[in-house]
């Protein structure tokens, strides 16, 4: 079984706690993801809400460091790319890959040179909004668009080779973003984020960013987050799926991932941890989908976006 995840917030968890990334009480590990013969994840540093934009930087580079130290100490098993064209190589030596990424971009607090420090960091992904209104734009739960220091982040992060992500964004942020891509000829994600359509949540996509992630080549990643699946704390596996084949109705074959949201949200509990993924293949495989569409899900439209996009 192989994994390509297009978002987990294990890096801000560990660093919180101060846990291990080799073995710990959370969503991913080291020790839990042994069970997949190939694996790569986005990983993202979140930045906590409850920081001012400047105590957000500084809190990335003190995540950046633990999480670098966690990685050194397993150099043997794990190991940080920003090159997707390395992924078969660490993946033929019997290593997982991790891709990182930066959650609130309002950390750049106006200064677009932070954007490359993080580029030379390694960072190769960003979600530029999470929560109301920042020096970036609009989030989920507004209407407003991206400011002009928002669309500048835009830019540039398609000059340098960051990939943007749609996911948390205001209907016209996104809707701005995916116009910005479509000038420069480059994909977009939405690394974790459901079906509008499904269930009507501020955070979920619309079927119209959808089509246009999918013709610019780019990727959504179908979340775990229970509020996200449906009303109610009983969301499960199944609203997965229903996402999943929403978006697969939509034309989204060679478009939709997994971005389960690990160790940032509150997960169905037949799912556990990362290790419990199959029982997500196992459904869709009920619900008539073939082999090769799975493993398209599960990690071939990712692995394929990665080596294509991520330089």
């Amino acid at each position: 079984m192989k994994l390509v995840d297009l978002h987990c917030d294990t890096a801000y968890r560990i660093h919180r706690k101060n846990a291990t990334l080799a073995k710990n009480d959370y969503h991913i590990s080291i020790d839990k993801i042994t069970k997949y013969d190939n694996y790569a994840q986005f990983t993202a540093f979140y930045i906590d809400s409850r920081l001012s934009d400047e105590e957000g930087y500084l809190r990335f580079y003190e995540m950046y460091g633990y999480f670098s130290g966690e990685l050194a100490e397993n150099k043997d098993k794990v190991v940080k790319i920003t090159d997707g064209r390395k992924l078969p190589e660490v993946w033929e030596s019997g290593r997982a890959a991790v891709i990182f990424s930066v959650e609130d971009a309002r950390i750049l607090a106006g200064d677009i040179s932070r954007l490359d420090a993080l580029y030379q960091k390694g960072v190769r992904s960003l979600v530029p909004l999470w929560a109301g209104e920042t020096i970036i734009g609009g989030s989920h739960d507004t209407d407003t668009g991206l400011t002009d220091f928002g669309r500048q982040v835009i830019q540039r992060c398609f000059e340098l080779g960051i990939i943007p992500d749609v996911s948390h964004a205001s209907e016209q942020a996104a809707e701005e973003m995916i116009e910005i891509a479509r000038s420069y000829g480059k994909p977009i994600i939405a690394s974790h984020s459901n079906s509008h359509a499904v269930y009507p949540h501020s955070r979920n996509l619309r079927d119209r960013h959808f089509r246009a992630i999918c013709e610019l080549r780019g990727l959504v990643g179908v979340s775990l987050c229970r509020s996200h699946l449906a009303p109610g704390r009983e969301a499960g596996v199944r609203d997965v799926v229903r996402h999943i084949e929403h978006y697969l109705s939509l034309g989204g074959e060679d478009s939709v991932a997994l971005g389960c949201d690990l160790d940032g949200t509150d997960i169905p509990e037949e799912v556990g941890d990362i290790s419990g993924l199959n029982i997500i293949a196992d459904t869709l495989a009920g619900a008539g989908l073939s082999d090769e569409l799975i493993g398209k899900i599960f990690w071939k439209n990712a692995k394929k976006f990665i080596e294509d996009n991520i330089h």
